[in-house]
Protein backbone atom coordinates (compact mmCIF):
# COMPACT_ATOMS: atom_id res chain seq x y z
CA UNK A 1 0.00 0.00 0.00
CA UNK A 2 1.13 3.54 -1.03
CA UNK A 3 1.84 5.83 1.96
CA UNK A 4 0.63 9.52 1.74
CA UNK A 5 1.44 12.43 3.43
CA UNK A 6 -0.49 14.00 5.43
CA UNK A 7 -2.25 17.59 4.99
CA UNK A 8 0.42 19.37 7.71
CA UNK A 9 3.46 17.75 6.10
CA UNK A 10 5.98 18.29 3.09
CA UNK A 11 6.35 21.99 1.94
CA UNK A 12 2.94 23.55 2.43
CA UNK A 13 1.67 21.44 0.01
CA UNK A 14 -2.02 19.40 0.89
CA UNK A 15 -2.89 15.97 -0.07
CA UNK A 16 -6.32 16.50 -2.20
CA UNK A 17 -7.06 12.42 -1.43
CA UNK A 18 -7.06 11.09 2.18
CA UNK A 19 -6.42 7.76 2.43
CA UNK A 20 -8.50 5.24 3.30
CA UNK A 21 -8.03 1.25 4.10
CA UNK A 22 -10.94 -1.12 3.98
CA UNK A 23 -10.51 -5.09 3.88
CA UNK A 24 -12.59 -8.27 5.19
CA UNK A 25 -11.39 -8.87 8.97
CA UNK A 26 -12.14 -12.78 9.57
CA UNK A 27 -9.31 -14.11 11.96
CA UNK A 28 -8.32 -12.39 15.00
CA UNK A 29 -5.32 -11.24 13.78
CA UNK A 30 -6.58 -8.70 11.14
CA UNK A 31 -6.90 -7.23 14.82
CA UNK A 32 -3.48 -5.84 14.62
CA UNK A 33 -3.15 -4.90 10.54
CA UNK A 34 -6.28 -2.90 11.43
CA UNK A 35 -4.82 -0.72 14.24
CA UNK A 36 -1.86 -0.13 12.81
CA UNK A 37 -3.58 1.08 9.31
CA UNK A 38 -5.45 3.52 11.77
CA UNK A 39 -2.95 4.58 13.51
CA UNK A 40 -1.19 5.38 10.02
CA UNK A 41 -4.11 7.33 8.97
CA UNK A 42 -4.37 9.18 12.15
CA UNK A 43 -0.63 10.28 11.83
CA UNK A 44 -1.75 11.64 8.63
CA UNK A 45 -4.88 13.57 10.07
CA UNK A 46 -2.22 15.29 12.64
CA UNK A 47 -4.29 13.55 15.58
CA UNK A 48 -1.81 13.50 18.57
CA UNK A 49 0.34 10.27 19.41
CA UNK A 50 -2.34 9.59 22.53
CA UNK A 51 -5.29 9.50 19.91
CA UNK A 52 -3.28 7.26 17.74
CA UNK A 53 -2.76 5.08 19.98
CA UNK A 54 -6.61 5.27 21.46
CA UNK A 55 -7.90 4.76 18.01
CA UNK A 56 -6.05 1.58 17.89
CA UNK A 57 -7.06 0.29 20.62
CA UNK A 58 -10.55 0.75 19.62
CA UNK A 59 -9.95 -0.42 15.98
CA UNK A 60 -8.11 -3.93 17.65
CA UNK A 61 -11.64 -4.21 20.22
CA UNK A 62 -13.83 -3.33 16.79
CA UNK A 63 -12.56 -6.13 14.83
CA UNK A 64 -12.02 -8.62 18.07
CA UNK A 65 -15.62 -8.07 18.25
CA UNK A 66 -16.63 -8.29 14.85
CA UNK A 67 -14.69 -11.72 14.81
CA UNK A 68 -15.85 -13.15 17.63
CA UNK A 69 -19.34 -12.34 18.01
CA UNK A 70 -20.42 -11.57 14.36
CA UNK A 71 -18.26 -14.35 12.40
CA UNK A 72 -15.71 -12.06 10.70
CA UNK A 73 -16.93 -8.95 8.78
CA UNK A 74 -15.76 -5.66 7.51
CA UNK A 75 -13.58 -2.17 8.19
CA UNK A 76 -12.94 0.88 6.71
CA UNK A 77 -11.06 3.47 7.91
CA UNK A 78 -10.31 7.08 6.38
CA UNK A 79 -9.63 10.35 7.45
CA UNK A 80 -12.39 12.41 7.25
CA UNK A 81 -12.66 16.63 7.56
CA UNK A 82 -15.27 18.36 9.58
CA UNK A 83 -15.74 21.83 7.47
CA UNK A 84 -18.18 22.95 9.54
CA UNK A 85 -15.64 24.21 12.33
CA UNK A 86 -14.38 27.73 12.59
CA UNK A 87 -10.63 28.28 12.14
CA UNK A 88 -10.61 25.51 8.27
CA UNK A 89 -12.05 22.97 9.71
CA UNK A 90 -10.89 20.03 11.57
CA UNK A 91 -9.42 16.36 10.81
CA UNK A 92 -10.70 13.18 12.08
CA UNK A 93 -10.55 9.34 11.61
CA UNK A 94 -13.76 7.37 10.84
CA UNK A 95 -13.90 3.65 11.37
CA UNK A 96 -17.09 1.79 9.98
CA UNK A 97 -16.82 -2.09 11.46
CA UNK A 98 -19.78 -4.43 9.87
CA UNK A 99 -20.87 -7.84 10.37
CA UNK A 100 -23.29 -10.45 9.83
CA UNK A 101 -23.50 -11.81 12.91
CA UNK A 102 -26.90 -11.80 15.77
CA UNK A 103 -26.53 -8.15 16.48
CA UNK A 104 -26.99 -6.43 19.61
CA UNK A 105 -30.05 -6.27 21.83
CA UNK A 106 -32.07 -3.37 20.39
CA UNK A 107 -31.94 -1.15 23.55
CA UNK A 108 -28.43 -1.04 23.16
CA UNK A 109 -27.80 -0.21 19.68
CA UNK A 110 -30.28 2.89 19.83
CA UNK A 111 -27.09 4.47 21.30
CA UNK A 112 -25.38 7.28 19.06
CA UNK A 113 -22.73 10.12 19.73
CA UNK A 114 -21.57 9.01 22.93
CA UNK A 115 -18.48 9.72 24.10
CA UNK A 116 -15.91 12.87 25.94
CA UNK A 117 -18.00 15.67 26.37
CA UNK A 118 -15.28 18.01 24.87
CA UNK A 119 -14.85 15.88 21.71
CA UNK A 120 -18.20 15.28 21.06
CA UNK A 121 -20.02 17.26 17.80
CA UNK A 122 -23.35 18.07 17.57
CA UNK A 123 -25.42 15.04 19.44
CA UNK A 124 -29.15 14.35 18.24
CA UNK A 125 -31.58 14.64 21.10
CA UNK A 126 -32.54 11.24 21.32
CA UNK A 127 -28.79 9.92 21.93
CA UNK A 128 -28.81 7.88 24.95
CA UNK A 129 -26.13 8.02 27.58
CA UNK A 130 -23.70 5.08 27.89
CA UNK A 131 -24.04 3.44 31.89
CA UNK A 132 -21.74 1.32 33.62
CA UNK A 133 -22.33 -1.98 33.01
CA UNK A 134 -20.54 -5.39 34.00
CA UNK A 135 -19.19 -8.22 31.94
CA UNK A 136 -22.46 -10.23 30.53
CA UNK A 137 -25.09 -6.37 30.87
CA UNK A 138 -25.08 -5.46 27.48
CA UNK A 139 -22.13 -3.68 26.15
CA UNK A 140 -18.96 -5.59 27.29
CA UNK A 141 -16.06 -4.12 28.71
CA UNK A 142 -14.17 -3.75 25.59
CA UNK A 143 -17.11 -1.94 23.13
CA UNK A 144 -17.81 0.53 26.46
CA UNK A 145 -14.21 1.04 25.99
CA UNK A 146 -14.22 2.12 22.47
CA UNK A 147 -17.23 4.38 23.93
CA UNK A 148 -14.50 5.96 26.21
CA UNK A 149 -11.85 6.62 23.45
CA UNK A 150 -13.47 7.28 20.62
CA UNK A 151 -15.18 10.79 19.68
CA UNK A 152 -18.47 9.55 18.62
CA UNK A 153 -19.62 5.97 18.66
CA UNK A 154 -23.08 5.31 16.43
CA UNK A 155 -24.17 1.29 16.97
CA UNK A 156 -26.81 0.30 14.12
CA UNK A 157 -27.95 -3.27 14.72
CA UNK A 158 -30.82 -5.55 13.69
CA UNK A 159 -30.98 -8.40 15.77
CA UNK A 160 -30.39 -11.91 13.62
CA UNK A 161 -29.35 -9.85 10.64
CA UNK A 162 -26.17 -7.93 11.63
CA UNK A 163 -24.39 -4.64 13.20
CA UNK A 164 -22.71 -1.87 11.87
CA UNK A 165 -20.70 0.67 14.24
CA UNK A 166 -19.32 4.08 12.90
CA UNK A 167 -16.76 5.55 15.34
CA UNK A 168 -14.79 8.55 14.76
CA UNK A 169 -11.87 9.92 16.58
CA UNK A 170 -11.37 13.48 16.17
CA UNK A 171 -8.18 15.80 16.46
Amino acid sequence: MRRRRGPRQGRGVTQRSPPAFSIPVTREEDRFACAAEGAHIARWAGLSERAQHELAIAIAELVSNAVRHGGGGSISIRAIRDDTQTGGGRWGVEVIVRDSGPGLDPKLALLEDVGPKSDRGPSSSNSARLTPRMPGQGLGVGLGAVHRLMSSVIIRSSPGISTEIIAVKWK
